[in-house]
């Protein structure tokens, strides 16, 4: 097709007027550029995104433990740094209410791992009141036989609630709490006759920091446990102490194993027990551990980066010669020691 001069005319101009705007756009205009204040700040802003990205992938934040004093029983919640909860044990039936409203002033409204540790009494008293308050995902307990009213109206209130996932709690169970803690069941590597050797026991771990949970269990549970898992699987930065720091638990070759830079002590003021055993807090002297009792600091609230660990209380390495002291009677199987105002004694 043949162009006419005017047709070819308004073509030239088109053509004109679009290098004059190329040419005004890419050279003539100038470029702006941010001030030196500008690009630092753009610089700075890029490296402490990145930094708080990796960060976080390492470490992900705070693990909180609550070690809570509920008397003469055992309690202990763990929030990781992504929320996720994990309740193990709660308390005796005297304290049920104490710890449902502990566990509401931390605003705590779904427990996805709730561990029955065994059956008796100090352990499972308050978990009825825990099943029927909060919502419950995931329920560990040992395969463990017990009759007490308490422990069956336990077991009816979690078959009720069908929405809760029940699991045995046994050697070799394993389970992430969140994306940064990691749980793996130590015993029981067997059934028991007696209800503490059943206890479930928990190591749980974030970053380079480990929590060793004991529950009830004795030292015929301790050594099955050290016979059946690699001496590496039990170190740990801090050791719940067994049976609330008698003698039949935490013998020296589990504390040799676990080799504890800290130790906690979940027990009663002035308990009919004489817990914690002088015996016990020799072993902790020894080793010149920092120990943490709920009968003398309250609730205890351990925090840790997995990295770096703080305790919202002091501890202190036992005092043998002061503890020993508070111990004169000895009952009749020659196992328990007894303060002198002990009603067992009358």
């Amino acid at each position: 097709m043949k162009l006419t001069k005017k047709q070819k005319k308004s073509l030239c101009i088109l053509l004109i007027l679009l290098v004059l705007f190329l040419l005004y756009r890419f050279v003539l205009t100038p470029k702006t550029q941010p001030a030196d204040s500008d690009i630092s700040s753009v610089i700075s802003s890029s490296v402490q995104s990145s930094s708080a990205e990796s960060e976080g992938s390492a470490t992900g934040g705070d693990l909180q433990v609550h070690f809570f004093d509920v008397d003469q029983a055992d309690s202990i919640l763990f929030i990781t740094p992504d929320g996720y909860t994990m309740l193990i044990d709660a308390g005796d039936s005297g304290t049920k209410y104490d710890l449902l409203d502990k566990l509401q002033t931390l605003d705590i409204s779904t427990i996805d791992v709730l561990i029955a540790t065994h059956p008796h009494s100090d352990h499972i008293g308050g978990m009825q009141v825990i099943v029927e308050n909060f919502e419950i995902k995931n329920f560990y307990l040992p395969n463990a036989e017990h009759t007490s009213k308490t422990y069956l109206k336990l077991l009816d209130a979690v078959t009720e609630r069908e929405s809760i996932a029940v699991h045995q709690a046994k050697d070799g169970v394993t389970f992430d709490l969140g994306q940064y803690v990691s749980c793996e069941m130590l015993g029981p590597v067997k059934d028991y006759e007696d209800l503490n050797d059943s206890s479930a026991v928990v190591r749980v771990t974030y970053g380079d920091i480990s929590f060793m949970m004991t529950g009830d269990a004795e030292i015929p549970a301790e050594t099955d446990m050290l016979m059946a898992n690699d001496a590496a699987d039990f170190k740990s930065t801090v050791l719940k102490m067994g049976h609330h720091g008698s003698d039949t638990s935490s013998g020296n070759p589990f504390l040799d194993a676990v080799d504890p830079q800290y130790a906690i002590i979940s027990c009663g003021i002035d308990n009919d027990y004489g817990h914690p055993n002088a015996l016990t807090l020799e072993h902790l002297a020894e080793r010149k551990i920092p120990t943490y009792r709920t009968d003398m600091l309250g609730d205890i609230v351990v925090t840790t980066d997995g990295k770096q660990i703080t305790f919202n209380k002091p501890g202190q390495i036992p005092d043998v010669e002061t503890e020993i002291l508070k111990y004169v009677y000895v009952t009749d199987n020659g196992k328990t020691y007894h303060r002198e105002n002990c009603s067992s004694l009358s």
